[in-house]
């Protein structure tokens, strides 16, 4: 088996194109070459790199790149471009370009981008394929979880999975509401049809009736045509309410009467349509305390809560921290085509000791953080001293090897500080984001080591 990509070459210089040709060929790769865009379109079989001009008379660079997204998004294309069409390559980036070179270029920088975007280009094929096959053998996928907690959940989904039975799942923030109720949907008879979810708190409360039933063209200002609504949206599938105690009073009778009779009427029509929906809901909130603030109808609390998941805090099941934390790690470092570091036995225990008042999602972020800015094939305790909130970084069980590493507490964020500015082209908005902490902050903290 090659392991080196076919690669087409798309330029109407023939010197350049040539030129690369060849050299391409002595070193193992499998050519075909086109003067213009109309000529390639029919050499794309086969053809895993494209190296393709921006700029050629007749079909240009950028319309080839779309054309050849749309016959074959696994071909990773290079885009060349000239003095004064760096715009242009960017704009070829947006559109699904891998990567781009100026001319003129050396032969060894065009092949050593050929083998940088085929390798990306293979990792991310290898990461939809694992994906598929996790999804095939493990029906859990991303529920990562050896506690009785986790266990617990897992064992409900598969009682409640093949019935039409309203779910309420409840937990707080960032324990994996959504996940859940994605689970519970594919392994339903229902999973080739749409999993829909909505944040109720995200949509504004004059927009949610038409959000969820539809509404017709002239129901309100600005209704110029007809809209579909969640719950046609989700017909034959599941719709995923989170953060249900959200919901309007109005809009809650109206959610009471679709759950009992299993119809809907769109906004600025009396007619009735059938829907056929499975909903599920979660919420971080206590609903019996809403229910006697009457900020939450009871009736309707009792038809969401037919069958109920309590997802445990992250703080209450230690022994899966360091799973979900391997896992995160690895699965960002495919993501950024990377090798993932190997965290310390020591690490582990910092992370397994952390109180985690942001449960699974903090961690999440954490390993996000861990995969873009560790730069050796190890991470040890030290690199989580300024990765993790002030807030929060203190153990929930504190030893006295926590305060050991104090003294060398402004070098590491120091130096983090400069891989994150560094990873980041320097644009200090996307520096902070990496490393979790406002701009605001970022600013001050260069300031005050002088960068």
């Amino acid at each position: 088996m090659n392991d080196k990509p076919a690669v087409l070459v798309v330029d109407d210089d023939e010197s350049f194109r040539s030129l690369v040709s060849d050299r391409l060929t002595r070193t193992g790769h499998r050519i075909a070459a086109a003067a213009g865009g109309e000529a390639a379109l029919t050499l794309l079989d086969g053809v895993e790199v494209a190296i393709v001009d921006l700029l050629m008379p007749g079909m240009d660079g950028l319309t080839l790149l779309k054309k050849i997204r749309q016959s074959n998004p696994d071909i990773a294309v290079i885009m060349l471009t000239g003095h004064g069409t760096i715009d242009n390559a960017v704009e070829a980036m947006k559109v699904g370009a891998a990567d781009y070179l100026q001319k003129p270029c050396s032969l060894a920088e065009v092949e050593l981008r050929i083998g940088q975007v085929w390798e990306k280009s293979r990792l991310r094929r290898e990461n939809v394929q694992l994906r598929a096959a996790l999804q095939q053998s493990n029906p859990y996928h991303g529920i990562v979880g050896k506690s009785p907690g986790m266990q617990a959940v897992i064992e409900l989904i598969r009682k409640v999975k093949d019935s039409a039975t309203p779910v309420l799942i409840e937990g707080e923030s960032g324990t994996g509401k959504e996940l859940v109720a994605a689970a519970i949907h594919r392994q339903s008879g229902r999973a080739k049809g749409p999993f829909v979810p909505v944040n109720c708190s995200a949509i504004p409360a004059d927009l949610m009736e038409s959000e969820f039933f539809g509404h017709v063209r002239g129901a309100f200002s600005g209704a110029v045509a007809d809209a579909l609504g969640l719950f046609r949206s989700a017909h034959g599938g599941t719709l995923f309410l989170d953060e249900i105690a959200e919901l309007s009073p109005a809009l809650q009778a109206k959610l009471l009467r679709v759950l009992q009779e299993g119809v809907i009427e769109r906004l600025g029509s009396n007619k009735p349509i059938t829907v056929d929906v499975r909903v599920v809901s979660s919420t971080h909130r206590d609903l019996p305390a809403r229910i006697r603030e009457s900020a939450f109808r009871e009736d309707l609390y009792y038809r969401l809560n037919v069958f109920n998941i309590r997802l445990p805090p992250l703080r209450e099941r230690r022994e899966d921290v360091a799973n979900l934390a391997v896992y995160f790690l690895r699965g960002f470092a495919r993501e950024l085509a990377r090798e993932a570091p190997v965290l310390t036995s020591e690490a582990l225990r910092l992370l397994e000791r952390h109180a985690w008042p942001g449960n699974v999602r903090e961690l999440q972020n954490l390993m996000e953080r861990v995969a873009v800015l560790a730069a050796g094939p190890e991470v040890d305790v030290g690199f989580f001293t300024t990765l993790m909130s002030p807030e929060s970084e203190r153990p929930a069980e504190v030893g006295p090897e926590d305060f050991a590493l104090q003294p060398a507490v402004e070098q590491l964020e120091r130096k983090l500080i400069l891989r994150a500015l560094a990873a980041a082209d320097d644009n200090k908005a996307e520096a902070a984001r990496v490393l979790g902490i406002s701009e605001r902050t970022l600013w001050y903290k260069l300031k005050r080591y002088g960068l």
